[in-house]
């Protein structure tokens, strides 16, 4: 154990003094308040003008439903469904002009309560016409199934958490989910790479330095895995940190209660933005500690740093690489878990077509591949050793022998 220790200290002074991690941790830092710049610039459409688009659509939905389904007794329930979905659309942008008042006029409670309400009894009134077909509505006109999902699931979050409908998009609530989930995904891959690619260079470059350190492959491999991985997530949690300060000393924190839509069960759940920031964290640690592992076990069999780092790069990409030419690749799945951000969102589970793209999922197979690239290392180091062993022992046979 003492031996371990002292090797432990090694590769983290070893780390300690690689410039180029340190210049990929700033890197990483800055990328929080650089994009910032970029994102406070984009047009972002608010909830009134989205309502009152909605609003609009209507009107040309009507001129266009064609006359011979509004003459059968099924176009006419559609009609009326269409006439309540319009009045229910209509209470919705009153209360959005009237957000936060209470009592009076339109009954008690506050009035953002009452939107929500009836943004609930809209979007069952479109999986009705759902659940109907849609007859003789124009395929513009339809909202699609997971966007009401994603409606509702919001509606029932600040109905429970009673907060308001109108947040800043620029605040740092709202910006911080955004951020992260352009990084999730290739992005965060070759960061952890490229960090990871010292592991083994001071073996290569000094192989006869290191069999000073009389330890066991698998604890040299605890020793190297462990430091980089500390670095980089200290590296991760400090660029959060400082992103979300960043952004709040220039528009404000804004509300971490705020809900943030995941993708479960083939639907879609609301938590707070504190959640949804430790399922992110969460997910990045495991996907890091599957790179550095993966890398490690490329690099003992190729015996090349950046042919490991292409490797898992071309693994990584190879499901939107073959769907892209055409080819089958919902076997490839678990590879898409790499993207967390995408698989969080839903994204992932549309593109592919599979329910079982989702967090649950994605926790699940990311702890069972590092434990099958752990199993082969330790699997492919004993394998080494006995042939090894099995190599001495026959070459002392043949000495023996001889002298015999």
């Amino acid at each position: 154990m003492w031996m371990f220790w002292n090797y432990l200290v090694f590769e983290a002074k070893l780390l300690l003094s690689n410039k180029k991690n340190w210049l990929l941790g700033l890197v990483l830092i800055l990328f929080f308040p650089i994009y910032y710049s970029h994102y406070s610039q984009t047009d972002i459409v608010g909830i009134n003008e989205k309502k009152n688009a909605e609003a609009e659509k209507f009107i040309d939905l009507f001129d266009t439903f064609p006359g011979s389904v509004w003459m059968t007794d099924e176009g006419k329930i559609i009609r009326e469904i269409l006439k309540e979905q319009i009045s229910l659309m209509n209470w919705q942008r009153l209360y959005l002009k009237t957000d936060g008042n209470s009592d009076g006029y339109f009954g008690a409670g506050t009035n953002f309560e009452k939107y929500f309400e009836a943004g609930l009894q809209l979007n069952e009134l479109r999986l009705d016409l759902h659940r109907r077909g849609n007859k003789g509505i124009q395929r513009d006109h339809i909202m699609p199934v997971n966007e009401i999902l994603k409606e509702n699931a919001l509606y029932r979050y600040h109905i429970e958490h009673e907060i308001p409908l109108v947040q800043d998009p620029f605040k740092a609530n709202n910006y911080i989910q955004v951020a992260l989930n352009l990084l999730s995904g290739t992005l965060f891959c070759l960061l952890v790479l490229l960090m990871g690619s010292s592991m083994l260079i001071h073996d290569q470059q000094h192989p006869s330095l290191l069999k000073g350190f009389p330890i066991s492959f698998m604890r040299k491999t605890i020793s190297k895995v462990g430091v980089h991985f500390v670095q980089l997530m200290l590296f991760m949690c400090a660029s959060i940190g400082i992103g979300i300060y960043y952004v709040a000393r220039k528009t404000g924190w804004g509300d971490f209660r705020a809900p943030v839509l995941i993708y479960q069960d083939a639907d879609f759940i609301a938590v707070s933005v504190v959640r949804y920031l430790i399922y992110m964290v969460v997910a990045f640690a495991l996907i890091a500690l599957l790179l550095l592992l993966a890398f490690l076990l490329l690099n003992h069999v190729t015996k090349n740093l950046y042919a490991s780092i292409v490797i898992i790069l071309l693994i990584l990409l190879s499901p939107q690489l073959l769907l892209a030419i055409g080819v089958e690749t919902n076997w490839l799945y678990p590879l898409k878990f790499i993207d967390i951000g995408a698989v969080l969102s839903g994204d992932a589970a549309q593109e592919y077509g599979i329910d079982n793209l989702d967090f649950k999922h994605a926790y699940s197979w990311l702890v069972i591949l590092n434990l099958l690239v752990i199993s082969i290392l330790y699997g492919r180091n004993k394998l080494i050793y006995r042939k090894k062993s099995g190599h001495i022992t026959q070459k002392s046979d043949e000495r023996l022998g001889e002298a015999g």
